[in-house]
């Protein structure tokens, strides 16, 4: 838990889309990164490859979140 969120880190692998279907499936979406206090939460319990729920499927290059949140930069 971190703050008001819940994850789930799973032992199968495959696609973006299909990691998605499974996070929807299980009542849940993929991770959006709202802080930095979350990616460094994130960060301490996982040190191999995931998807996270950031995506440009939409327009190339014009990265959002699952939420529809665009991408913050620094």
């Amino acid at each position: 838990m971190f703050g008001c969120s819940c994850y789930y880190l799973s032992t199968s692998s495959g696609s973006w889309d299909e990691g998605r279907e499974d996070c929807k499936n299980r009542g849940g979406d993929l991770l959006v990164i709202d802080s930095a206090d979350e990616q460094k939460f994130i960060s301490t319990f996982t040190k191999q490859q995931a998807w996270i729920g950031l995506n440009d499927k939409e327009t190339e290059g014009s990265w959002k979140w699952v939420d529809g949140t665009s991408m913050m930069m620094p």
